[in-house]
């Protein structure tokens, strides 16, 4: 038998040494979407004192609410049970998102993420790409063919959106599963104007890598923040009534016009096996399982 105030003294018990209601529980806070238990206490708690009287018997905690995980109508769930409309809250939670920070991910190839570890993750330069892809042209025998029709194979690919942006992820699984060209190839670029037969001898060197990135979310813009803290109070809804044993997947994107600086990057990986959307999510393997950052060659 559904029991309710011991449904809500589960929901609650996480956040109960936490201050109700206050912006500040954000200030330097540190969260990670796939690790629940980084954010919900904290969200629990700013949002308690925004609850309507009747409010948890509206949301029902503990009691299955068929839909699915992205379902926009968690919103609604919520917004049932809360003071003021769901709209007011989710500004009023991205306004003050901006003091917390959030571990992110961005996918490369390289042969060495220390590079990044020295200099940091840098903003798409058109014109250092331009001149790594002639390079790459150059040193490469079996693109002796491409090479008289580089310059009109560069004008055909007439992408200027990320120029002077870089873009990092809330959620590495939805990157790894549906977007690993970034990591098997490297530049989307640069894989672009080589197409489908030229972009293999981006495989030649380098690694799949995926950083880690510590994110301050003051760098975010404010509808992006917007967007993050919609997928927050969703996110938590979900899991206050169906309680998964399981996060939910998010496709969530940061475009950012600034470079990220070195200390802002705090680990990285070489996932071994990935499924490529370039060819049809065939399975690639990588030929190499690290780089020079991880294996120093010795004094």
């Amino acid at each position: 038998m559904y029991d309710l105030d011991s449904s809500v003294e589960l929901l609650l018990q996480p956040a109960a040494a936490l201050s109700k209601g206050d912006d500040n529980i954000w200030r330097r806070h540190h969260f990670v979407w796939k690790q629940p238990e980084t954010w919900v206490p904290q969200l629990t708690a700013w949002l308690l004192p925004h609850f309507r009287r009747d409010g948890f018997r509206r949301l029902k905690p503990g009691r299955f609410c068929d839909l699915c995980w992205d379902d926009f109508e968690w919103r609604d769930v919520l917004g049932r049970c809360l003071l003021a409309d769901i709209d007011y809250h989710t500004d009023q939670l991205a306004d003050v998102l901006d003091r917390a920070t959030l571990r992110t991910y961005h996918g490369c190839r390289t042969d060495d993420a220390g590079s990044y570890f020295r200099e940091g993750l840098l903003v798409h330069d058109r014109a250092h790409m331009t001149a790594r892809l002639r390079s790459i042209v150059e040193q490469n025998q079996e693109l002796n063919w491409f090479a008289p029709r580089l310059d009109a194979a560069i004008a055909e690919i007439d992408n200027t959106l990320d120029i002077g942006r870089l873009y990092v992820v809330a959620e590495d699984t939805f990157l790894l599963k549906h977007a690993a060209h970034y990591l098997i190839y490297g530049s989307e670029w640069i894989a672009a104007v080589l197409g489908s037969t030229g972009r293999k001898v981006l495989l030649k060197s380098g690694a799949p890598t995926l950083l880690v990135i510590d994110l301050p979310l003051r760098v975010a813009t404010p509808g992006t923040l917007r967007e993050l803290s919609a997928k927050l109070l969703a996110e938590w809804t979900r899991r206050a009534c169906n309680q998964p044993d399981w996060h939910a997947p998010i496709d969530f994107s940061f475009c950012l016009r600034t470079d990220i600086p070195p200390d802002w990057i705090v680990d990285h990986s070489h996932p071994a096996e990935l499924n490529d959307p370039l060819e049809q999510r065939r399975l690639y393997k990588a030929a190499v399982a690290g780089c020079a950052y991880c294996s120093p060659a010795p004094e």
